[in-house]
């Protein structure tokens, strides 16, 4: 290992030791010092750069393993991950969940905001011809679904979970396309309740809402594309009056 610089390995005074050693190291890879790929220094190394034990470094990398961050090759040493990985999002995703009162309401909330956020980047950076017709190439998949009188909630909400995670994929941003994938995974049960309630009661909202989407994405006015989100998520929302936190 050759000789280590960066402002990262100064030597730590603080209370909780192990959370700022994972918080030197997360910084350094977000500045660049520590770039993916890349081997970090040995235990060893570590503890006598920042004036810590050994233990606190292996605690704190066991955290950062746990997250995704760093990852431990066996005989090799631990290195940075090369791409963003769901794990990051655990531990808030499931300390949500253990909310149990509001764990839907809570997630529900999230996705809607991540929408919005998801249409804004894309109004404001532009959608190329590519992506658009990538989009309506989904778009289509859920028209004719429901030309074709597909009346099973699962086969729906596939094709409406393509939509957006192409929306996802136009924002060429990948911590937004797994933040987004995951938060989907974890809500697609209720999902699934809420379009099983759109059946029952206007179905032809399911196609409106994706087509409008479309509509006020290429307009010019950002204000009318959050509404027909809002007007989305009151189906949700009712939904979760129903059911509650039932899963």
């Amino acid at each position: 290992m050759e000789e280590m610089k960066g402002r990262y390995l100064a030597p730590i005074k603080a209370t909780s030791v192990v959370d700022t050693v994972v918080s030197r190291l997360t910084n350094a890879i977000m500045n660049g010092e520590l770039k993916p790929g890349t081997q970090i220094p040995t235990e060893t190394e570590l503890a006598n750069a920042f004036g810590v034990g050994r233990n606190t470094i292996r605690e704190a990398i066991r955290i950062l393993v746990a997250y995704g961050i760093l990852e431990i090759r066996r005989a090799d040493g631990t290195y940075v991950c090369d791409g963003f990985s769901p794990k990051v999002l655990d531990p808030m995703l499931y300390g949500i969940i253990l909310q149990k009162e509001s764990a839907y309401k809570e997630l529900v909330g999230l996705r809607k905001l991540i929408d919005n956020g998801i249409l804004q980047l894309l109004y404001e950076t532009g959608i190329s011809e590519d992506e658009w017709k990538k989009l309506y190439a989904k778009h289509k998949d859920l028209v004719d679904c429901f030309a074709q009188g597909e009346k099973d909630p699962y086969k729906i909400a596939e094709k409406d979970i393509a939509f957006h995670h192409e929306l996802a994929l136009a924002t060429h941003n990948i911590a937004v396309v797994t933040t987004y994938d995951t938060i989907v995974q974890i809500t697609k049960d209720f999902l699934l309740k809420t379009i099983e309630d759109i059946l029952k009661d206007s179905p032809e909202h399911i196609i409106k809402s994706h087509s409008d989407i479309l509509e006020k994405l290429a307009g010019d006015d950002p204000e009318e594309l959050y509404k027909t989100i809002d007007r989305s998520y009151c189906f949700w929302f009712n939904t979760l009056g129903k059911y509650g936190n039932d899963k």
